[in-house]
């Protein structure tokens, strides 16, 4: 697999691909420099983050080819592959979208960290993470940044093997591809993973949290998402809900044009927060 067919895969806008493709062509050794040890460093402060942004993307980009080895050589479908791979393109796009230069943020390069390991797949709409399950309670963290109950604790004990879901930006959050989503994953994972006994989904996410879902109507797409998950924890911690849903968060007013989520978002700001939801398997 060549770096140029791995790039035409990831369906960047043509600005995005243009600018990639002429640093690498202008910077290559450096670039295969910067990816032998772009990774290292403790407590997700990689090397590539003390690097600008469009060589943050350029070397993720060039990483791709040795990633692409590494899934394939698992027997992941090129399909799966590339659909992974293209959460690269969807950032890079966004990134452009709100500073309007080209490359990714520290925070994209820390999230890729998942594809260098080789433990993330996009499986329709939805990633999904081999994963163990992890309570965010005092008890594993040293906080009570969620309670849990014994049962649920006892039911599906730490440790075990789950599979983490991970919403995109823009995701088609639709009933139907949904179903679909987590009707393959469950295939793909027996499949592909047939040593592990995956026994839940699990999801730790703003979308999830009941007080705000009680303000959307059942048609809500989102409402529809989190209907599929039993929720376990919650917790008001609502700086996620508002990144995804103002920005900074520090808007002055909302635009003419806001959407129901960001009128909430700045009248009931109460009722966002943050959830952890499980379906069994």
């Amino acid at each position: 697999m060549t770096l140029e067919k791995i790039i035409s895969e990831l369906h960047f806008t043509d600005n995005i691909e243009q600018a990639v493709l002429s640093n690498l062509c202008k910077k290559e050794n450096s670039i295969a420099q910067i990816a032998e040890n772009a990774y290292c460093g403790e407590n997700f402060a990689f090397n590539l983050c003390s690097h600008g942004a469009l060589t943050r993307l350029t070397v993720t980009v060039y990483l791709l080819k040795q990633k692409y080895n590494d899934y394939a050589s698992l027997n992941i479908p090129d399909y799966v592959i590339f659909e992974t791979f293209r959460d690269v393109s969807l950032r890079a796009a966004l990134y452009y979208k709100v500073t309007g230069e080209t490359g990714i943020s520290k925070d994209d390069v820390i999230w890729f960290r998942h594809i260098m390991n080789n433990a993330i797949f996009k499986i329709d709409s939805l990633q999904f993470q081999p994963f163990e399950m992890l309570y965010l309670d005092e008890e594993t963290i040293g906080e009570p940044y969620m309670l849990f109950s014994k049962t649920q604790k006892e039911t599906l004990p730490g440790g075990t093997p789950v599979l983490n879901c991970h919403i995109q930006h823009g995701a088609d959050l639709t009933p139907q591809a949904v179903k679909m989503s987590f009707q393959n994953a469950k295939r793909f994972f027996a499949k592909y993973f047939p040593s592990v006994s995956f026994k839940a989904f699990l999801c730790y996410s703003w979308l999830l949290y009941p007080p705000m879902l009680k303000h959307l109507p059942e048609t809500s797409k989102i409402k529809q998402f989190a209907d599929h998950f039993t929720v376990i924890g919650t917790c008001s911690d609502s700086d996620q809900a508002i990144e995804n849903i103002l920005g900074t968060g520090k808007i002055k007013a909302l635009p003419a044009n806001a959407t129901r989520l960001q009128k909430l978002a700045v009248s009931h700001s109460e009722d966002f927060g943050f959830a952890c939801g499980i379906i069994t398997i």
